[in-house]
């Protein structure tokens, strides 16, 4: 199981965290759909309070992600391409 994570993420942990990060802003960017769901508005007022705009965070967590994602994957070409 360990190994075949290792080999999603190509060995590296950057590309492992950015996908953290990026699961993380897909929530962030459904909470709102969540809490109505659940039928709790008071989650997402709570949650809007400690964050901010949920959505905005959200959609900004998964574009840092992409970059993060795309630079890395940037590196290890040329380190490919060099070795």
């Amino acid at each position: 199981m360990l190994a075949r994570l290792k080999a999603v993420c190509l060995h590296s942990v950057t590309i492992a965290w950015s996908y953290c990060i990026a699961l993380a802003g897909a929530l962030a960017s459904t909470i709102d759909d969540l809490a109505d769901a659940l039928g709790d508005p008071g989650v997402k007022d709570q949650i809007s309070a400690a964050i901010g705009d949920v959505k905005t965070t959200g959609r900004i967590m998964l574009v840092i992600s992409v970059v993060t994602i795309i630079a890395r994957l940037r590196t290890l070409r040329r380190k490919d391409q060099c070795g």
